[in-house]
């Protein structure tokens, strides 16, 4: 028996037959390894895929977003349960007249001891040993929640003993923040008016009362740059959307213009009951004096270890920690306020508007009625701000002006061809008592009531013609604020057929009339002799009030820590 020698088979030269030799296997290491990249790359191009619809959800990577959150509304991933303890509703009438405040970056900028920028309900509108006590029940969000402020989780209740619930009397833009496991994620965004938050001592919102979620001032971004996240509402517009004006700046009036000077304002007071802020009274439409801070009892709490930042130092503008957080907030880098230079472009071509805002479209319309020569003011479909102080009483009323491009008089001096003349102010006081104005050729004149009693007032004028006016446009502070470079005041009356907007020619300045309390008691005499005890006064730095509101505690407040009641003193209308 014969065998094959070892090997593979040999086959004889020449012809193989029908029968070919196997070819010999190739390497197909490099083939593997060329395929092992491209399937990474693959991987790869998924991955940010991933990243970019990710990013598209929260605001885009490109467009920024900016959120809209309607009154009190939790939002998704909040820090907390809800912690309000009133919901009242703003009226139209206390609402941050919309002169005030200067234009900064498509919104505008108010001082945020402002007066009337927030407002109150009397008591306390949030529970805050509630919101400690939940935060602290938790470390995870305690520490995510303290990162904002820059402070450990433990100095939790000592920060908050120096914040106050308010309400916000004007849509306002802040940078709000989600939680997860992972931290705190900041977000640009817009709190409707009427939400109930907690201010420092400079009047800076800190935490929103619905979520818990903490708050930091906006970013230095123009919000034309930004893309608008969610429903707007009734009486939404970009343009009168309010910040707080940061440490560095200071809303002034410089030559009968409001302007935002790089001026710091006076240090806010860190420590609670120190710092005063000018509430409205939600209820009376009266201005109340309020103290900032002191709403826990802090008995049983671990001292403080450490020093608090003051509200001036945590009063600047947003600055990113990470390169994702830079992009979605609309900012150049991590570590800077600069805005993206895509974000300052984008503003520039949205005419300030943010993308899907309500005017955005409306904006582009007049331009292109501008551009063929058939434009005008009225029908830029963008209402005035003087108009959206006082917005239409209906929904129907609201429709209507839409669909007519707008049905309120931006000036009464569209009726004549030469400009009005400087408004003539005479009198003395801090609000204004009467006033006149040219109507179809006439001059009407109307007078305030001497003693208000609501925010919304009915005058009495010389054409028998039923008008209201708010309150809060008499007062000093913003009939300067509504005062043009040439010295004409125009104010934005109430009447039958919508709101119109009116050059004022002549006021006149009044003091308000206040009650007068009766300092001491008269005890009737009898013919014995009697002793009578007069109990002794305490005066304190307040001004003179008229009543005295004693808020009660939160409904039912959670263990743990206790708020105690306190005080609140009201003086008049300004």
């Amino acid at each position: 028996m014969s065998y094959y020698p070892p090997g593979p088979p040999t086959y004889p030269s020449g012809s193989f037959g029908a029968y070919p030799p196997p070819r010999q296997p190739k390497n197909r290491r490099p083939l593997t390894i060329a395929l092992a990249a491209l399937v990474l790359v693959l991987a790869l191009i998924v991955a940010t895929g991933v990243v970019l619809v990710v990013k598209a959800r929260n605001g885009d990577i490109k467009i920024p977003g900016l959120t809209l959150s309607a009154t009190n509304d939790p939002g998704d991933d909040p820090f907390t349960a809800p912690i309000l303890v009133t919901n009242a509703d703003l009226s139209d009438a206390n609402r941050l007249p919309a002169q005030i405040g200067a234009p900064d970056n498509g919104a505008r900028t108010v001082n945020g001891t402002q007066a009337g920028l927030y407002a109150s309900t009397g008591s306390a509108s949030c529970d805050t040993a509630a919101l400690s006590n939940r935060l602290m029940a938790s470390p995870d969000t305690a520490r995510a929640w303290a990162s904002v402020f820059g402070i450990s989780p433990a100095s939790i209740p000592y920060y908050l003993n120096t914040l106050t619930p308010v309400v916000l009397t004007a849509d306002t833009w802040v940078t709000n923040h989600t939680y997860s496991s992972a931290g705190a994620h900041p977000f640009q965004s817009v709190l409707q008016a009427g939400t109930s938050v907690y201010v420092d001592g400079a009047g800076v919102p800190r935490a929103v009362c619905s979520c818990g979620n903490p708050l930091a001032p906006p970013a230095a971004a123009p919000i034309g740059g930004y893309r608008v996240i969610g429903a707007p509402w009734r009486g939404y517009r970009s343009t009168t959307v309010t910040r707080v004006a940061y440490e560095n700046q200071h809303v002034t009036v410089v030559n009968n213009t409001t302007t935002v000077v790089p001026a710091a304002p006076t240090p806010a007071a860190s420590t609670p009951n120190t710092a005063l802020l000018t509430l409205v009274n939600l209820f009376t439409s009266q201005l109340t004096a309020q103290r900032i801070g002191g709403g826990l009892n802090l008995t049983g709490v671990p001292p403080l270890t450490e020093q608090l930042p003051t509200p001036a130092a945590l009063n600047t503008a947003y600055v990113p920690d990470t390169e994702d957080d830079a992009t979605a907030n609309g900012l150049e880098r991590a570590g800077s306020t600069q805005a993206a230079a895509e974000v300052d472009e984008r503003a520039v071509a949205n005419n300030g508007v943010p993308e899907g805002a309500p005017e955005s479209s409306a904006v582009q319309s007049a331009e292109a009625e501008s551009a063929s020569g058939s434009g005008s003011s009225s029908a830029s479909g963008e209402v005035p701000q003087s108009v959206i102080a006082a917005p239409p009483s209906t929904p129907a009323a609201e429709s209507t002006s839409a669909a007519a491009g707008t049905t309120t008089e931006t000036s009464e001096s569209s009726e004549t061809s030469q400009p009005p003349s400087p408004t003539s102010f005479s009198g003395v006081g801090d609000r204004i008592g009467s006033f006149g104005f040219d109507r179809d050729g006439g001059s009407v004149s109307c007078t305030v009531p001497a003693t208000p009693e609501t925010s919304l007032l009915q005058l009495s004028c010389s054409d028998s013609v039923l008008r209201s006016v708010s309150a809060g446009s008499l007062t000093r502070g913003a009939v300067t604020s509504a005062t043009d470079a040439h010295g004409v005041w125009t104010l934005s009356l109430t009447e039958a057929g919508g709101s119109k907007t009116v050059a004022v020619s002549s006021a006149t300045w009044e003091t308000i009339p206040t009650s007068t309390v009766p300092t001491t008691t008269e005890v009737p005499t009898t013919e014995a002799p009697t002793t009578t005890t007069v109990e002794p006064t305490t005066t304190t730095e307040m001004p003179p009030t008229t009543d005295e509101l004693v808020p009660s505690a939160p409904a039912q407040p959670e263990a743990g820590l206790e708020v105690p009641s306190t005080t609140t003193t009201t003086t008049p209308t300004r």
